[in-house]
């Protein structure tokens, strides 16, 4: 089993800084002896984002692959984990085909000895905090292989886009592990392989 992550380094990204304010709470005088008791005041979510999380879907329009995927859950506790505060309002994931003008540089890859060739890239793009994930079949056959490489490819772009910057992104890269990918991935029966808790491709007839 191996894993690939092919991103781009010169691929540019905004940078996004949130300020975050708190809040300045000045008793009257006539309370200062027996102050009223406070009620904390809930942690808010950043400007944008749904209280309940991302808003996750998937969308098919690819001509030669169809996917049945139920994995919205799964990816809005993965951005609740590592992604937490950045300012994503929303996440739109389109399966589509390989095109000249389409450009795609973030590959994931998954290789067992069945599909030792499965791949998947993709690339994301953001408006106003609504991001919108185009991923694509790069090779292999259907199967759990590339169940997990297109499973985990717009998150892994997403974690590039926002975590990997600086003089040596390529550390924090070296940080990421199939664990990072729960819930999207679950561990599989033979030791350290991996699947996909909520994705599968097919070839469309």
């Amino acid at each position: 089993m191996e894993v690939r992550f092919r991103p781009i380094l010169a691929l540019s990204a905004v940078v996004i800084t949130v300020a975050v304010g708190g809040l300045l709470v000045v008793p009257k005088l006539a309370q200062l002896l027996t102050p009223p008791a406070v009620a904390p005041v809930p942690t808010a979510a950043p400007a944008g984002t749904p209280a309940g999380g991302p808003t996750i879907t998937y969308t098919d329009e690819s001509l030669g692959w169809n996917w049945t995927v139920s994995c919205e859950p799964q990816f809005q506790q993965f951005l609740a984990q590592q992604l937490a505060g950045k300012p994503i309002a929303g996440v739109k994931v389109v399966l589509v085909d390989q095109t000249p003008d389409r450009k795609l540089p973030f590959g994931t890859g998954y290789h067992d000895a069945d599909n030792p060739e499965a791949a998947a890239d993709g690339n994301c793009y953001n408006q106003a905090g609504a991001y919108t994930c185009y991923v694509a079949v790069a090779a292999g056959e259907p199967g759990a292989a590339l169940n997990v490489a297109a499973t985990i490819n717009a998150p892994y772009t997403l974690l590039d886009m926002f975590l990997a910057r600086g003089e040596n992104p390529n550390a924090m890269r070296a940080t990421w592990h199939w664990q990072t990918f729960q819930p999207l991935l679950t561990p599989a029966q033979e030791a350290d392989q991996w699947r996909s808790a909520c994705l599968q491709l097919s070839r469309a007839h």
